[in-house]
């Protein structure tokens, strides 16, 4: 029989038959793990060892060795010589495994208490399937069926309050949560689970039912949903913009087998965007309000500026003034259009120095953006966000930051809020579904990027000046261009709409 670690006996809480096929076909492609998974991987593994720095964790052994056998054996040893902290025992009994953090001898109860060491910004206690009360439950039943008497449990996390000086202050970066008593209360459910855990996954075939996930929208289908619902197609009710909020009206679907979109009969009780994506799917017909895309047209100002940032968010802050998981502002792209009809110019910005950036893109964009005009980012929330993370820091630059975010606007809106819909947008409005319709010669193909986690990889090796040079000012290349094709998309699209204003309006 294969052990249940508790991160099968999770995923066993989130989806039994991903987990079945994780822990039976761990091979399967569905499972190669993306840059983006390896990226929180990396975190997790990062914010581990800087809490082996805490006092408490003072003078570890670390259980660990060559082969399952050996560590629960060498485990049993320092458990049995009540050694003070022991970092990554392992135990294995009744079918588990479990690999915990770290354990501490407690001379006042004389037991160990179990720590876990979570790379986040708060204890995640919800009543939920994937939560770390349930992961330390876990591991507190492994361990008193081993025959180890654990007192408390704690969780250890990132303190999302903290800012880093000069040096880093590890005692204040981490909360230390008792949760015990939640331990405690959670007791009894999480034992049931881990017996129904242990009868599904220990099927030898494949279990015959399907995954309950084709009760959920797309975005939280399991990575082996295919192979569980191969009725259901690529493009489904699934799909309907947010319809993982609207929980009944999916279940009824799926339970009437209506997976198609123009199967959908009755409208009246969705969203206007559902109504609108099911309506441009069944007629091929696309919806262009042109009042109001030239409205919002209308309410810009030149010169236009089109704004992006790519930014690096490490668990752990990286400089002075930061807080975990802060973005930090590495990178941008700015095209530039000073009158109307006028030519197009480009500045940008990537930071080649293993220092904060936030002083010289505050300068920067000072410099490049004057007070009149209309900034143009897609999906602003997130620009504005950084701009204003930026005045945080640096006080003396808050008033720019501030003229900054408020000649903000979103380019994006006019396709959220539904003022053009196409069916291939298929209820989404980021800017690659719209550059996919509106710009079908346009593609990133030729820059290999895939989003955040692998330009931190990159950015990282740019900073390095260790790095082979020619490899270095390759990626340096690539990301540059990556972040100005988001601008410079930006800039096609306004100009077609500007195209189809005018061409209606004359």
């Amino acid at each position: 029989m294969k052990l249940i670690s508790k991160s099968r006996f999770l995923e066993y809480l989130t989806c039994p038959k991903d987990a079945w096929f994780r822990l039976h076909m761990p091979k399967l492609d569905e499972f190669v793990v993306s840059a983006t998974e390896q990226n929180i991987m990396d975190q997790g593994n990062i914010v581990e060892e800087y809490a082996k720095r805490l006092k408490i964790f003072s003078g570890f052994v670390p259980a660990f060795t060559e082969g399952e056998v050996k560590e629960v054996k060498r485990s049993e040893v320092l458990v049995r010589e009540n050694v003070a902290v022991i970092y990554q025992p392992t135990f294995i009994v009744d079918g588990y495994i479990i690999r915990c953090d770290f354990i501490v001898w407690n001379a006042e109860t004389l037991k160990y208490d179990l720590y876990e060491v979570k790379a986040t910004n708060s204890l995640k206690d919800k009543d939920r399937p994937h939560d770390h009360i349930s992961d330390i439950t876990f591991q507190s039943i492994v361990l008193e069926k081993y025959g180890i008497d654990i007192g408390k449990k704690f969780i250890v996390h990132l303190n999302s309050e903290y800012v880093r000086g000069n040096e880093l202050d590890v005692e204040n970066l981490f909360v230390v949560e008792d949760c015990t008593e939640k331990v405690s209360d959670k007791k009894d459910v999480v034992a049931q689970q881990m017996q129904k855990a242990k009868e599904y996954l220990g099927q030898e075939k494949e279990p015959a039912d399907g995954c309950k996930c084709n009760f959920y929208g797309r975005s939280r289908h399991c990575a082996t949903f295919k192979r569980s619902h191969p009725e259901i197609p690529e493009y489904s009710v699934h799909d309907l913009s947010r319809i993982g909020l609207s929980p009944d009206k999916l279940v009824e679907l799926v339970e009437k087998k209506t997976y198609l979109l123009h199967e959908i009969d009755d409208t009246s009780d969705l969203s206007v965007t559902q109504q609108n994506q099911i309506h441009t799917h069944k007629t091929n017909e696309e919806i262009i309000d042109i009042k109001e895309i030239a409205k919002i047209l209308d309410g810009y100002t030149y010169p236009l500026y089109f704004f992006d940032y790519e930014t690096f968010a490490p668990a752990i802050p990286a400089y002075k003034g930061y807080k975990p998981y802060q973005r930090i502002p590495i990178q941008f792209s700015l095209h530039i259009i000073d009158k109307k009809g006028g030519d197009l110019r480009h500045v940008e910005y990537l930071h080649q120095e293993n220092s904060d950036p936030s002083v010289v893109v505050a300068k920067k964009l000072e410099e490049y953006i004057d007070p009149v005009g209309t900034i143009l980012a897609w999906n602003d929330s997130f620009e504005k966000g950084v701009t204003k993370e930026i005045g945080e820091r640096l006080p003396q630059y808050e008033p720019v930051v501030t003229r900054i975010c408020e000649q903000m606007h979103d380019l994006m809106d006019i396709f959220s809020q539904q003022h053009y819909v196409h069916k291939d947008f298929k209820g989404k409005a980021s800017i690659e579904k719209v550059m996919n319709v509106l710009l079908p010669e346009m593609t990133y193909d030729d820059l290999p990027y895939t989003g955040n986690a692998v330009g931190y990889v990159w950015w990282q090796d740019i900073v390095n000046e260790d790095k082979e040079p020619n490899e270095r000012a390759k990626k340096l290349n690539l990301l540059l261009e990556y972040c100005k094709q988001d601008t410079f998309v930006m800039v096609e699209i306004f100009k077609i709409l500007e195209n189809i204003v005018n061409k209606n309006l004359k």
